[in-house]
């Protein structure tokens, strides 16, 4: 799979235009095409396509995917399955509670994206205020703060681009 493409997926469910607005934000700072599809779909046609497109091209993709990957709507396998044997680049947002603490789903998301050897470069907190100190402990592979009052894409986008730099070299799959 070409190294020219970044799938954003939430853990959880997450809200549409708050995640829309995060992958354009994310677009914009990388340069990148962005590209929104729903988990509707099957998985293999749209990944093979988009293969071939991103393989001819140097500029970054950036496909938002909306719904829950690891479900199988289209009967052919989860988008996340399909992610995992693609070996595509992943980017997991997560929307903190009111208290500023994250639902179990979070850790429980990237259990799962590990036990598929997803190519998991990391999450990006989706709002809230951002707390470093409590994000070390979480233990989860975090990179910075879309859309909130400590949005970071700048910084974001180092942490994306060190990490795709280990995958590319045939490093750790997961995260960094």
């Amino acid at each position: 799979m070409s190294q020219n493409l970044l799938v954003v997926i939430g853990a959880g469910p997450l809200p549409e235009l708050q995640m829309s607005a995060a992958c354009s934000s994310l677009a914009a700072e990388f340069g990148a095409v962005l590209m929104e599809e729903g988990c509707g779909l099957s998985p293999h046609p749209l990944l093979c396509e988009l293969d071939a497109k991103t393989s001819d091209s140097s500029a970054l993709t950036v496909l938002k995917l909306s719904g829950d990957v690891g479900v199988d709507e289209s009967g052919v396998g989860s988008w996340i399955e399909a992610l995992a044997a693609w070996r595509i680049p992943v980017l997991m947002l997560a929307q903190p509670r009111p208290d500023g603490r994250f639902g179990g789903i979070v850790p429980a998301s990237v259990a799962f994206a590990r036990s598929l050897n997803l190519s998991l470069l990391g999450l990006v907190q989706l709002g809230g205020e951002w707390d470093a100190s409590a994000r070390r402990h979480d233990g989860l592979p975090w990179c910075g703060c879309l859309e909130g009052p400590d949005d970071d894409p700048r910084g974001l986008i180092s942490c994306l681009q060190h990490r795709q730099g280990v995958l590319a070299r045939g490093g750790v799959s997961g995260p960094a």
